[in-house]
């Protein structure tokens, strides 16, 4: 097995239910607050390592107590926290309002915008057997972490979450792209024409659909039980990496993915429900 290393977000979310949004300047009593950590990045990593991945984390915490939260909890999972660094900012928060049913989300990214210009990038890259990004964090790092992994033809994953739109010569440079459907129509139709392998189009129930320069195939979705979905897109990503890791075929390592990613929605909380290798052992 190969070393994933992940470099992206880390965050703590703060999540609370409401009866109903408070007007300008109305102060409302929600239900008990829940504290868990978060961000795209350390999710990834974690949903990589529960599944017996070698994982390495690259990101900023604050100088903080939740800082240190998050970096206990990274460190639970087995996770290589070497090039975690702590920064002037403050850990990235995200605040999460949930009123009948549906979220608000209010990210302050704080440390995750706070990138030191001395992140040894060449020694980091090239020792890892594949990359796994998220858009969470400053682009300009995004882009020279591919620039380094296409010169040590290191392979690439990327997130292109939260969408925006990309240089096409940048996305034309990654190994494989993972939007959602609506991500998916973002993104220009000839990016097949470079460096990129495979787009990966996760569809929900629909499954994931597998675009390549030869043509399309669909892999079909697991039928659970659904709970919660928080985190099972970043759980598709954590699998996918651990699978093309071990030396699976592209059609074998989504569908390995997509088993973690449809066990993951059993179970509420994002990281607290992501799978370990034995669950996905035993899914049909």
């Amino acid at each position: 097995m190969g070393k994933i290393v992940v470099i992206g977000s880390i965050n703590m979310d703060i999540a609370t239910d409401l009866k109903g949004m408070p007007e300008i300047g109305e102060t409302i009593k929600g239900q008990d607050a829940v504290i868990s950590p978060g961000g795209k990045g350390a999710n990834q990593a974690v949903a990589a390592a529960k599944l017996g991945g070698d994982v390495m984390m690259v990101g900023m915490i604050g100088n903080d107590a939740f800082g240190a939260d998050a970096l206990a909890n990274l460190n639970s999972f087995g996770i290589d926290v070497t090039h975690v660094r702590s920064v002037k900012s403050t850990t990235g928060l995200a605040l999460i309002l949930r009123e009948h049913g549906d979220n608000r989300i209010i990210v302050s990214p704080g440390a995750n915008n706070d990138w030191p210009d001395d992140l040894p990038l060449e020694e980091i890259i090239p020792a890892a057997s594949i990359v796994l990004l998220q858009n969470e964090i400053p682009f300009h790092v995004i882009e020279k972490v591919v620039e380094v992994a296409l010169k040590h033809n290191v392979p690439t994953i990327f997130d292109p979450a939260p969408v925006e739109q990309f240089p096409v010569a940048f996305l034309q440079k990654i190994t494989y792209l993972t939007p959602n459907e609506s991500e998916f129509k973002e993104l220009p139709a000839d990016i097949l024409q470079q460096k990129t392998e495979a787009v990966l189009e996760t569809r929900g129930k629909e499954g994931v659909r597998i675009h390549r320069s030869r043509g399309k195939e669909v892999i079909p979705a697991v039928s659970v039980e659904v709970k919660d979905s928080t985190g099972a897109g970043d759980t598709f990503n954590g699998a996918f990496a651990v699978a093309m890791t071990n030396g699976e075929s592209l059609p074998d390592a989504v569908q390995f993915a997509n088993k973690a990613a449809a066990q993951s929605t059993t179970k509420v909380g994002a990281q607290v429900g992501m799978p370990n290798l034995e669950d996905i052992t035993n899914t049909k």
